[in-house]
């Protein structure tokens, strides 16, 4: 078994053995056995995903089963896409352009992805989601389009509209609101006749004499081993291996040591830093199964929102890194604006605007709906100061005494931040380019600045 200790040298050899995921454990042993269920499918997992899979199957007549660990259903996203919808039809917006977009997404993951089923989902979506919104409406459930970011559609910054979101019935942040679709699926698949067993811990796949997957044994609490056979499929929703440190350094190696590690409860709800770890991957993998051939895998980084007037935006005014210096274009949202600043020295850098940054350009928080007006200045530097209080931020009558209180070497900033401004003014960005419209001179005290770290 390999050591996970990120800073541990890795050579040719410790490349090249197994890791202790990768191998296979015995065979539960036939007596062990307490309880053969039968079905024609078997769905691992009781999430939006598995109980999308197990209500469509059990509309269509095919009995079938969840087993899921947790101890009931449980939401770890937040809204949901699609290419188009009734909702988007109902706003008036048009359909989303299929052509251009998606190749410079796939440009972006270097091709590194199956095209295939990036145009399923364009080609397909529209049905799923028209039946999810129908059902959830009919329980009172609204669906809105959580606002995103609205740019330039060649811009890495535009985000099209497709983000579902679930409010009502106390939830009013667009984007917090998974579990009441989620509880209505479990209502609608268990009224259409479906079961679920809670507690109950897949643990490995079970093949027939020709190789075929037929079904799945699990544990319940009480560590009986039940069998479930699969007439028709075994399905995996079993969510990421995020958890997992020896996946993570496998798959994921520059970002394993970001992750947090222990906390295994499958009751966990959305969080930030590691959800589980891997089991539906492993079951799979040991029962033959490939993985994917883009590497490393896809990891999802949100990065820092502070001072960000967009709602997946980041801050699109002056970076500077801890040595002073401007190090980027700014006009990025959160996630790229993450690994831009791991790229830094101590992977650390600070955000630093003025007053007028309040009023020069419109600001829509996370959570707000697609439509809705830009919060007033008045309220945006209230935010701020909250985020004072709090000690996110940094507030100061000066420029100088800013760039002090951030731990930033002072001359060189000043420096970095005078030219900074001096571009400004001029309305063009001669060294790194960004749009001129993100080019907002730190002028008006106070000033805030903070730490990109979260």
């Amino acid at each position: 078994m390999h050591n996970t200790n990120v800073s541990e040298y890795m050579d040719a050899n410790k490349a090249g053995a197994k890791w202790a995921f990768e191998i296979p454990p015995e065979p539960v042993a036939e007596e062990l056995i307490k309880e053969t269920i039968k079905t024609q499918l078997v769905v691992v997992g009781e999430g939006l995903s598995g109980l999308c899979t197990a209500l469509a199957a059990r509309e269509k007549g095919v009995d079938t089963v969840i087993i899921t660990a947790s101890g009931g259903p449980v939401g770890r996203g937040g809204s949901v896409c699609a290419a188009y919808s009734k909702v988007m039809e109902r706003l008036g917006l048009p359909r989303q352009e299929v052509k251009d977009f998606y190749l410079e997404e796939f440009a972006a993951s270097s091709f590194g992805v199956d095209q295939r089923k990036w145009y399923r989902f364009y080609k397909h979506s529209e049905e799923a989601m028209n039946w999810l919104i129908d059902m959830v409406e009919k329980d009172g459930v609204e669906v809105v389009l959580e606002d995103g970011n609205e740019d330039d559609v060649h811009s890495p910054t535009y985000q099209p509209a497709g983000t579902h979101a679930f409010v009502g019935k106390g939830v009013t942040f667009a984007g917090a609101g998974i579990m009441l679709a989620i509880k209505v699926l479990e209502s609608n698949y268990l009224a259409a006749g479906g079961r679920v067993y809670y507690r109950t811990a897949a643990k490995q796949l079970i093949k027939d004499k020709s190789g075929r997957i037929s079904g799945v044994i699990a544990a319940d609490e009480n560590g009986n081993y039940i069998k479930y056979e699969a007439e028709k499929a075994v399905v995996l929703a079993t969510g990421d291996f995020s958890k997992n440190k020896d996946m993570m350094m496998k798959y994921c190696p520059a970002y394993a040591k970001y992750f947090k590690y222990g906390n295994d409860s499958y009751d966990t709800g959305f969080a930030v830093g590691g959800l589980f770890k891997g089991e539906g991957q492993q079951m799979a993998l040991w029962a033959g199964a490939a993985w994917q051939r883009t590497f490393p895998n896809a990891i999802f980084v949100q990065g820092s929102r502070l001072g960000s007037h967009m709602p997946y935006g980041s801050h699109r005014g002056l970076r500077l890194n801890i040595n002073g210096e401007r190090y980027c274009n700014e006009d990025c949202n959160g996630a790229y604006t993450a690994i831009t600043v791991l790229r830094q020295p101590k992977e650390t850098a600070f955000a630093i605007w003025g007053t007028n940054y309040a009023y020069e350009l419109p600001w829509h928080p996370h959570g707000g709906r697609r439509g809705d007006k830009a919060l007033p200045p008045e309220k945006v530097i209230a935010g701020w100061e909250r985020e004072v209080q709090s000690g996110r931020l940094i507030k100061c009558d000066t420029l100088e005494e800013l760039v002090v209180k951030l731990g930033l070497p002072k001359e060189k900033a000043l420096s970095e931040i005078e030219r900074y401004n001096e571009l400004c003014r001029k309305g063009e960005d001669t060294d790194f380019y960004k749009k001129s419209k993100y080019l907002q001179e730190k002028k008006q005290a106070p000033f805030y600045g903070g730490a990109l770290d979260d």
